[in-house]
């Protein structure tokens, strides 16, 4: 092989070698670039994707408050609720008190025969000794007569013995009865009276007393039961 052959395949092998440089050169530019693309890619996909928690953790703290803003809203109506006075309730009256019941005498006058409870005694008309359940009260014929107290007119009517008579109801078991009465009572049954009220006036009506003057024979009966009518009047009025 002579010199110039030589030096030809010295020129050929270099040739060669700085192709495969340059190819090996360039392979590692495109590993390196490919590389690079690869990191870039995915930096890029993870701030892609902190972005997206971040906007989802905003809207879900963003959905955390309004659920808190309704909480306190809640609150803040129940503490209303709760703390808001009640209305006031109608003003209580002060219960009024009963008016006690006016009692008088039926009218005014002598006391001619007292009641004698369960002792005899003699009646001067017929004779008889027998009880007196009742009070005589003296007075003229034409007198008035009135109420011993309220209450309400059960029975007008004329008694063989005692004359024209009005039974009144005056409440609390106690009954009133009015004897010797003119025929010209100014009360019938059912109607009702106050005390002091002018129900007739005295007659001569009471045969049983025709012997004795002009009066009032008054009788009281509590539960049906005879008893002074003047310790009523004077304990009830």
């Amino acid at each position: 092989m002579n010199k110039f052959d030589r030096t030809k395949k010295s020129r050929l092998f270099s040739r060669r070698l700085y192709y495969a440089a340059l190819v090996i050169c360039l392979a590692m530019v495109g590993l390196a670039c490919y590389f690079s693309y690869t990191q870039t890619a995915e930096d890029l996909s993870e701030q892609i994707n902190s972005i997206g928690d971040t906007d989802n953790k905003t809207a879900v703290d963003a959905g955390n408050e309004d659920s808190a803003l309704d909480v306190v809203k809640k609150k803040d109506n129940i503490k209303k609720e709760t703390t808001m006075p009640e209305a006031p309730g109608p003003e209580e009256k002060p219960e009024a008190k009963a008016t006690k019941k006016v009692f008088c005498i039926p009218m005014s006058g002598e006391i001619m025969q007292e009641y004698s409870g369960s002792d005899l005694v003699k009646n001067i008309t017929t004779g008889a000794w027998q009880t007196h359940n009742g009070v005589d009260i003296a007075g003229n014929t034409g007198d008035e007569v009135r109420a011993m107290t309220d209450g309400t007119v059960t029975d007008v009517y004329e008694d063989a013995l005692w004359g024209v008579v009005v039974v009144i109801d005056h409440g609390n078991g106690i009954t009133g009865r009015y004897c010797n009465l003119n025929k010209g009572v100014s009360v019938e049954t059912g109607t009702n009276v106050a005390a002091n009220d002018v129900i007739g006036a005295i007659g001569d009506t009471a045969d049983i007393e025709s012997s004795m003057e002009c009066h009032l024979h008054f009788e009281v009966l509590k539960s049906e039961n005879y008893v002074n009518p003047i310790d009523v009047i004077n304990n009830m009025g």
